[in-house]
């Protein structure tokens, strides 16, 4: 679906303080491909992915994205999930999706009001648009792929080896949906 789309980097350079860790950096990403970022410790590999993702500005350049790609991003602190449940860590990597149910549960503890029913029915709305009904099965199945078993997806991430760990973190990726993983 996205045979000609590309993300361009357009003369980036970046700085902290008097060190550059990139200067006049053009390059095109084509779709298809993969691409792989080498370099010593410090040499800017994370702050240029980090550039391209939004997360970071550059101090010079531009990133060009086309507004409807998606791009995903692997985290890589998977000690922040330690005590969650494996599956909500992988439904956590679509965000409008996640928040949507814990506000949910959230109003249903609650009194129900006009208010709060109206809410209900708003959220309920997102859920749908999420494809959230099927959610936990799709999680599930990624899971399953990347070699964490079904009997394992309500314990949390810490009862995993790290290199499990890392693959919870590849599930949350994958299950955003991005058209891009980073």
């Amino acid at each position: 679906r996205w045979a000609r789309v590309m993300i361009t980097l357009e003369k980036l350079t970046k700085r902290f303080g008097p060190k550059i860790l990139f200067e006049n950096v053009s390059m095109r990403f084509d779709p298809g491909k993969r691409y792989a970022l080498v370099g010593a410790n410090g040499a800017g590999k994370s702050t240029l992915l980090k550039v391209i993702s939004g997360e970071h500005e550059s101090d010079q350049g531009s990133v060009e994205i086309p507004r409807r790609l998606k791009i995903g991003v692997l985290k890589q602190d998977h000690f922040a999930y330690e005590n969650v449940r494996i599956l909500n860590a992988v439904l956590m990597g679509n965000k409008a999706l996640w928040d949507a149910t814990q506000e949910k549960d959230r109003l249903y503890l609650g009194e129900m009001t006009d208010e709060v029913g109206m809410r209900l029915a708003e959220l309920e709305g997102i859920v749908g648009e999420e494809d959230g009904y099927t959610a936990d099965a799709r999680a599930g199945e990624i899971l399953e792929g990347l070699g964490i078993p079904s009997a394992q997806h309500d314990q949390t991430v810490s009862a995993l080896a790290g290199g499990y760990k890392l693959r919870v973190l590849i599930a949350q990726t994958l299950f955003a949906g991005a058209d891009v993983l980073l």
